[in-house]
């Protein structure tokens, strides 16, 4: 390989492997799973559906049940910093601070579930559900399309909502089969959303915060996966 070749083997893209169908089905399962465990091991708090946790807050709220109430607010204002640090990670247009910010809050998000497994850093549950709303928010923000469909990773309403449009619209008036493949697309991530929340209810429910082993072999297989994707358009780039 010569001088050139391997300066582009430097220059790894990893846009690629951030839309590849595997990848955000990775994801989404990962999404699934922590909701869920936060749900059946938290004290009945999402970790990523901010939805649920402001309808939960209001009817909380009513019931006047303040400290069920309280549990709900920690992960809402995780939510809100993860959206101000993607801020000003965007606003440093040279990416001076972090180069490839979606690798960087993938690899943090990795590294705080299985700190949290191990109990290698013990982390109290004040901190818990919060730090993986924080990093789960990062990583929706970051990794924003399969293919060339918008979608989220860590919630599932807009996923089958776009998916069922989608579907109409690859039928009625006529066959449409780029819409059909979207919605193809869609309905996958949706119903990984439901495998993951499935799996993570069942293994939180026997193993605790060790459940939390599982998140991060999603993860780290995602990961893994968009490494493999680009190390390989690098190859081919290169010639």
């Amino acid at each position: 390989m010569n001088e050139g070749s391997q300066s582009k083997m430097k220059n790894i893209n990893f846009e690629t492997g951030k839309r590849n169908i595997s990848v955000a089905v990775l994801l989404t399962l990962s999404g699934g799973f922590l909701d869920a465990f936060a749900y059946v091991g938290h004290g009945h708090v999402f970790a990523n559906t901010m939805t649920g946790n402001v309808a939960l807050l209001g009817i909380n709220i009513s019931a006047s049940d303040w400290p069920q109430a309280l549990h709900h607010i920690p992960p809402l204002v995780a939510f809100v910093l993860a959206i101000f640090v993607e801020h000003l990670m965007r606003l440093d247009r040279d990416r001076r601070w972090v180069k490839h910010p979606a690798m960087t809050c993938l690899i943090l998000e990795i590294a705080f579930l299985v700190t949290a497994a191990s109990r290698a850093i013990p982390i109290d549950d004040f901190w818990l559900v919060p730090g993986i709303s924080f990093l789960a928010t990062l990583q929706t923000l970051f990794f924003t399309n399969v293919e060339n469909v918008a979608f989220t990773s860590v919630m599932t309403t807009g996923n089958l909502r776009r998916g069922t449009q989608k579907l109409f619209t690859g039928l009625i008036p006529h066959y449409d089969a780029a819409a059909l493949h979207d919605a193809r697309l869609l309905w996958t991530i949706g119903m990984s959303f439901l495998a993951g929340a499935v799996v993570g209810g069942y293994t939180t429910s026997h193993m605790h915060n060790s459940a939390l082993w599982v998140a991060a072999a999603f993860l780290v297989t995602a990961m893994l996966q968009i490494y493999r994707i680009a190390f390989l358009q690098a190859r081919r780039d290169a010639g």
